[in-house]
Protein backbone atom coordinates (compact mmCIF):
# COMPACT_ATOMS: atom_id res chain seq x y z
CA UNK A 1 0.00 0.00 0.00
CA UNK A 2 2.78 2.44 0.90
CA UNK A 3 4.49 1.66 -2.39
CA UNK A 4 1.34 2.62 -4.34
CA UNK A 5 0.96 5.88 -2.43
CA UNK A 6 4.59 6.75 -3.10
CA UNK A 7 4.12 6.00 -6.81
CA UNK A 8 1.02 8.20 -6.98
CA UNK A 9 2.70 11.08 -5.14
CA UNK A 10 5.83 10.79 -7.29
CA UNK A 11 3.74 10.87 -10.48
CA UNK A 12 1.83 13.93 -9.26
CA UNK A 13 5.06 15.71 -8.34
CA UNK A 14 6.58 15.02 -11.75
CA UNK A 15 3.41 16.20 -13.50
CA UNK A 16 3.48 19.41 -11.47
CA UNK A 17 7.08 20.08 -12.48
CA UNK A 18 6.25 19.36 -16.10
CA UNK A 19 3.24 21.71 -16.02
CA UNK A 20 5.35 24.52 -14.57
CA UNK A 21 8.12 24.01 -17.13
CA UNK A 22 5.60 23.69 -19.98
CA UNK A 23 3.75 26.90 -19.04
CA UNK A 24 7.08 28.73 -18.68
CA UNK A 25 8.05 27.61 -22.19
CA UNK A 26 4.62 28.71 -23.48
CA UNK A 27 4.98 32.16 -21.88
CA UNK A 28 8.34 32.52 -23.64
CA UNK A 29 6.61 31.48 -26.87
CA UNK A 30 4.02 34.25 -26.41
CA UNK A 31 6.76 36.85 -25.95
CA UNK A 32 8.59 35.66 -29.09
CA UNK A 33 5.35 35.59 -31.09
CA UNK A 34 4.52 39.20 -30.23
CA UNK A 35 8.09 40.39 -30.87
CA UNK A 36 8.17 38.64 -34.25
CA UNK A 37 4.67 39.81 -35.18
CA UNK A 38 5.49 43.43 -34.43
CA UNK A 39 8.66 43.05 -36.52
CA UNK A 40 6.63 41.72 -39.46
CA UNK A 41 8.31 38.29 -39.31
CA UNK A 42 5.14 36.46 -40.35
CA UNK A 43 6.91 33.94 -42.59
CA UNK A 44 9.33 33.07 -39.78
CA UNK A 45 6.45 32.57 -37.35
CA UNK A 46 4.81 30.19 -39.82
CA UNK A 47 8.04 28.32 -40.56
CA UNK A 48 8.62 27.70 -36.85
CA UNK A 49 5.01 26.68 -36.13
CA UNK A 50 3.76 23.19 -35.33
CA UNK A 51 2.22 20.80 -37.82
CA UNK A 52 -1.23 21.63 -36.41
CA UNK A 53 -0.83 25.21 -37.59
CA UNK A 54 0.61 24.30 -40.96
CA UNK A 55 -2.17 21.81 -41.67
CA UNK A 56 -4.87 24.40 -40.96
CA UNK A 57 -3.63 27.28 -43.15
CA UNK A 58 -1.22 27.79 -46.03
CA UNK A 59 1.91 29.89 -45.62
CA UNK A 60 0.62 32.61 -47.97
CA UNK A 61 -2.77 32.80 -46.26
CA UNK A 62 -1.09 32.90 -42.84
CA UNK A 63 1.08 35.83 -43.91
CA UNK A 64 -1.95 37.68 -45.31
CA UNK A 65 -3.95 36.97 -42.14
CA UNK A 66 -1.25 38.18 -39.76
CA UNK A 67 -0.56 41.25 -41.91
CA UNK A 68 -4.24 42.22 -41.77
CA UNK A 69 -4.54 41.42 -38.07
CA UNK A 70 -1.50 43.50 -37.19
CA UNK A 71 -2.74 46.40 -39.34
CA UNK A 72 -6.08 46.33 -37.48
CA UNK A 73 -4.77 45.67 -33.95
CA UNK A 74 -1.63 47.77 -33.99
CA UNK A 75 1.50 46.87 -32.05
CA UNK A 76 1.42 44.71 -28.94
CA UNK A 77 1.55 46.82 -25.78
CA UNK A 78 1.04 44.45 -22.84
CA UNK A 79 -0.74 41.34 -21.74
CA UNK A 80 -1.22 38.86 -18.96
CA UNK A 81 -2.19 35.22 -18.79
CA UNK A 82 -5.53 34.75 -17.04
CA UNK A 83 -5.66 30.95 -17.20
CA UNK A 84 -3.74 28.03 -18.58
CA UNK A 85 -4.22 24.36 -19.30
CA UNK A 86 -1.60 21.66 -19.77
CA UNK A 87 -2.66 18.49 -21.56
CA UNK A 88 -0.25 15.58 -21.66
CA UNK A 89 -1.45 12.71 -23.78
CA UNK A 90 -0.42 10.30 -26.46
CA UNK A 91 -0.21 13.23 -28.89
CA UNK A 92 2.37 15.01 -26.72
CA UNK A 93 2.37 18.04 -24.43
CA UNK A 94 -0.06 20.80 -25.36
CA UNK A 95 -0.35 24.06 -23.42
CA UNK A 96 -3.22 26.51 -23.86
CA UNK A 97 -2.94 30.05 -22.46
CA UNK A 98 -5.91 32.42 -22.18
CA UNK A 99 -4.73 36.03 -22.07
CA UNK A 100 -5.96 39.59 -21.71
CA UNK A 101 -4.02 41.84 -24.03
CA UNK A 102 -3.62 45.49 -24.95
CA UNK A 103 -2.80 46.30 -28.55
CA UNK A 104 -2.05 49.73 -29.97
CA UNK A 105 -5.65 50.12 -31.13
CA UNK A 106 -7.43 48.61 -28.15
CA UNK A 107 -7.85 45.73 -25.73
CA UNK A 108 -8.64 42.15 -26.55
CA UNK A 109 -8.30 38.55 -25.54
CA UNK A 110 -6.16 35.91 -27.09
CA UNK A 111 -5.67 32.18 -26.82
CA UNK A 112 -2.37 30.54 -27.60
CA UNK A 113 -1.98 26.81 -28.14
CA UNK A 114 1.55 25.44 -28.04
CA UNK A 115 3.01 22.00 -28.57
CA UNK A 116 5.84 21.69 -26.03
CA UNK A 117 8.87 19.62 -26.99
CA UNK A 118 11.64 19.61 -24.42
CA UNK A 119 11.86 23.20 -23.22
CA UNK A 120 10.55 24.68 -26.51
CA UNK A 121 7.00 25.84 -27.16
CA UNK A 122 5.98 25.49 -30.81
CA UNK A 123 2.98 27.53 -31.93
CA UNK A 124 0.02 25.31 -32.84
CA UNK A 125 -2.73 27.95 -32.73
CA UNK A 126 -3.46 31.61 -32.01
CA UNK A 127 -6.94 33.03 -31.65
CA UNK A 128 -7.64 36.70 -30.95
CA UNK A 129 -10.78 38.65 -30.23
CA UNK A 130 -10.83 42.46 -30.19
CA UNK A 131 -13.23 45.18 -31.24
CA UNK A 132 -10.23 46.75 -33.00
CA UNK A 133 -10.56 44.02 -35.63
CA UNK A 134 -13.92 45.54 -36.59
CA UNK A 135 -13.44 49.20 -35.76
CA UNK A 136 -9.67 49.53 -36.38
Amino acid sequence: MKRWLFTIFAALALAGCSAAADTKAAEAGVAKFHTDMDAGKYAQIYAASAVEMKSSISRDDFIKLLTGMHDKLGPYKSGKTTSWNVNVGTGGHMVTLQREVQFGRGPGTEEFVFRVQGNRAILAGWHVNSNALVTG
